[in-house]
């Protein structure tokens, strides 16, 4: 079975990126710029494997998004996806809030994508 991935990000051209950096490891790639369907969606997270977060976007900030979700209890049976955080603004107290909300990894912008690939 495919893994799935789900990368939110407000700049329809970074997602792009994304997704045709993602697809070459042959996963399914799902590309929301729209953070708050994410939010609303009960099924946003159904099946998905790895979720990777923009921290900054208009609506919200990606820890936020991910507070949000893990409040509603989003994810299939209790089992909630890995999640990558991206950001170009990092501190000691985002990485201990993206710790606290079981973040897997922080990844610094600009994006090294054989780091991201890695990861």
């Amino acid at each position: 079975m495919r893994r799935m991935i789900l990368v939110v990000d407000d700049d329809p051209a970074v997602l792009q990126s994304y997704g045709r950096l993602l697809r070459r490891l042959g996963c399914q790639v799902v590309l929301s710029e729209d953070s708050e369907k994410v939010r609303t969606d009960p099924d946003s997270l159904c099946g998905v494997d790895l979720l990777i977060l923009d921290q900054r976007m208009p609506k919200t900030t990606g820890l936020d998004l991910l507070a949000s979700l893990r409040r509603r209890g989003a994810g299939v049976a209790g089992c909630f996806p890995a999640v990558i955080l991206i950001s170009a603004f990092l501190s000691d107290d985002l990485r201990e809030r993206a710790s606290r909300l079981g973040v897997a990894e922080v990844i610094e912008k600009p994006i090294n994508t054989a780091h991201l690939l890695e990861s």
